[in-house]
């Protein structure tokens, strides 16, 4: 027999899916679950992810934080609801081949973690439970019809998002390292100092030749032989 624990939706989570959750008591909430995703989102753009607290985001919608928790249960759920805002709806995928439609996805991926730095910090533990992540993913595995039929949607659609945000993470080389640090990088791994060298500033051409090099190994992959 199935557990009913998780039946049912967090508050808020389950307004954003369109399912019906627990519901407040009491008058009619001033604020949607998006809203409190929005604020959240402005904290953050405005302040960096450490100034994104339950208070902070009730402060923001102009309520106590007592009364922040008609809209979501814990902190973990803000976050959700966060990342939910500023991913947002995916990209309508085109172009004639089933690379560039995978290589778009990418940058447009790579483009929301360019208008919020802070996205590749954010850590939510257990499985996502956001819309956006879901709505993204059908919409890269969705766009794949003409891709051999060996290819694993759901692999190319993990490697591509750890590509994306590895490189938000990281910065993608727009600012130098310091004299000193240069210099230590140069004495102790002269080999990896001399790659370092070049010019990493264009981040989109990075980007562009990171998912190159995914999209190749996919495409080369044979099926899986299946057991005798």
């Amino acid at each position: 027999m199935q557990s009913k624990e998780g039946a049912a939706p967090p508050r808020g989570l389950g307004e954003l899916w369109g399912i019906s959750g627990r519901g407040a008591r009491g008058p009619k909430a001033r604020h949607s679950t998006r809203d409190v995703g929005a604020a959240a989102v402005r904290l953050a753009d405005r302040s960096g992810l450490e100034s994104v607290t339950l208070g902070a985001v009730a402060a923001e919608l102009g309520l106590t934080t007592t009364a922040l928790y008609r809209y979501v249960d814990a902190k973990e759920d803000l976050l959700e609801l966060m990342l939910d805002a500023a991913f947002g709806a995916p990209p309508t995928l085109g172009g004639p081949t089933w690379q560039e439609r995978a290589r778009a996805w990418a940058l447009a991926l790579a483009d929301c973690y360019r208008r919020h730095p802070w996205l590749g910090l954010v850590r939510v533990t257990g499985v996502p439970r956001r819309p956006s992540l879901y709505a993204w993913t059908d919409a890269l595995v969705g766009s794949l019809d003409d891709a051999p039929a060996g290819l694993d949607r759901m692999r190319l659609a993990l490697l591509l998002d750890a590509v994306v945000r590895g490189l938000a993470v990281v910065g993608g080389g727009d600012e130098p390292p310091p004299l000193w640090l240069a210099e230590a990088i140069g004495r102790r791994h002269p080999r990896l100092a001399a790659e370092l060298a070049r010019d990493w500033s264009d981040t989109e051409d990075e980007l562009r030749a990171a998912v190159d090099v995914v999209l190749r190994g996919v495409a080369a992959q044979e099926p899986a032989q299946a057991a005798p």
